[in-house]
């Protein structure tokens, strides 16, 4: 049986109180997942209660998954759409029936899908597949890193670049490709818009990395610290939004962000004093929410 447990507030700051006072433990000491923020609705109509699950971590030792304690008090349905009238003109785009009217695919597969929303599909998937794949490459092993190391050197020089790739490890450990004069801007080439290239890279690295360790092994690549740049600039972020959260004792949720990216909001806050982070939503849209401790 699970020994988490949901909890309703107007916020989620009333709600993990909630949880605290019923476990008798510390924020700390909680392991919660929102699963709705709230809303206070328009003129008092449409509010919605924060639900959160929680349970205290000295009792979990192999516990159900938390969805499993919400789904016993689902969420309740959507109200009716109203219907319109409509004639015989051409459809136009905003006429065009939503994803959520569209009929659900059979238990065979995807028969009932456009190709289009095949497509969609597909490519979501493997977004997904690919952010699995950058968590665990930021934490990747000594002896992976080294191997990798020796396979993007080879590339490189395949490819005409007089390069060094550094070996950088902490809390996200990844390759550097890093040049000096000319060369040094001949590298964007690899990184591509919003890091495409790079990407394809790395995909590439790893996968030569695999068959050379003969096990799926995954590393970070980065290109004249791009991937580097991200991190702190998300850091300083963190930080920013960490301080409005503690000056006015609010929630705050942050933008949605890659599962990587995520992790290192986490990271940069996991110590702070007055603030605690938690992922909320689907993706692609999760987003970091950060609570204020001293509310709960």
């Amino acid at each position: 049986m699970s020994e988490y447990r949901e909890f309703t507030g107007k916020s989620v700051e009333e709600a993990l109180k909630l949880a605290r006072e019923a476990f008798g433990a510390d924020l700390n000491d909680l392991d919660f997942e929102i699963l709705t923020p709230g809303s206070r609705g328009v003129l008092g109509m449409g509010a919605e209660p924060a639900r959160i699950v929680a349970a205290p971590r000295t009792a979990l030792g192999g516990a159900a998954p938390k969805r499993e304690a919400a789904a016993a008090v689902p969420l309740p349905p959507a109200p009716p759409r109203e219907e319109r009238p409509r004639d015989d003109r051409p459809p136009r785009r905003d006429d065009r029936p939503r994803r959520d009217d569209r009929p659900a695919p059979t238990r065979g597969g995807s028969a009932d899908l456009s190709a289009s929303e095949a497509a969609e599909v597909a490519a979501a998937r493997g977004s997904l597949a690919a952010e699995r794949a950058d968590l665990e490459a930021a934490e990747a092993s000594p002896e992976a890193l080294a191997a990798g190391k020796a396979i993007l050197e080879q590339l490189m020089t395949h490819l005409g670049f007089d390069v060094r790739v550094e070996v950088e490890t902490g809390e996200t450990s990844r390759l550097n490709v890093v040049a000096d004069g000319d060369e040094k801007e001949a590298l964007g080439a690899l990184i591509g818009r919003k890091g495409e290239r790079l990407s394809a890279l790395q995909h590439l690295v790893n996968l030569m990395l695999s068959k050379e360790m003969g096990t799926w092994t995954r590393v970070l690549v980065d290109v004249e610290d791009y991937r580097g740049r991200r991190e702190r600039q998300l850091r300083e972020l963190a930080d920013r939004a960490a301080a409005r959260v503690v000056e006015t004792g609010k929630m705050l949720q942050l933008e949605p962000m890659s599962a990587l990216e995520r992790r290192w909001i986490h990271l940069s806050l996991r110590d702070h004093p007055g603030v605690a982070t938690q992922s909320i939503g689907e993706e692609p849209n999760r987003r970091v929410v950060l609570v204020p401790r001293s509310a709960v």
